[in-house]
């Protein structure tokens, strides 16, 4: 996943850039990210509570922008 095909964001992490991915709209998720790698990497990060909670920010930072 290059920034430019991210679905979701891009956020700095941990000394990493980080792209993760929000399911589509009627996934039964439950909004949950479902997944988040670092850039130019293929392997998947675990969604750790930290991790998670950056994310989460990152999505309340972009909708107050909106």
């Amino acid at each position: 996943m290059s920034a430019s095909r991210c679905p979701c964001g891009v956020i700095a992490y941990d000394g990493e850039i980080v792209c993760y991915e929000l399911p589509k709209q009627g996934d039964a998720n439950g909004g949950r990210v479902i997944e988040a790698q670092r850039l130019g990497q293929k392997v998947l990060l675990e969604i750790t509570p930290e991790l998670r909670a950056a994310i989460e920010a990152d999505l309340r930072k972009s909708r107050e922008v909106k």
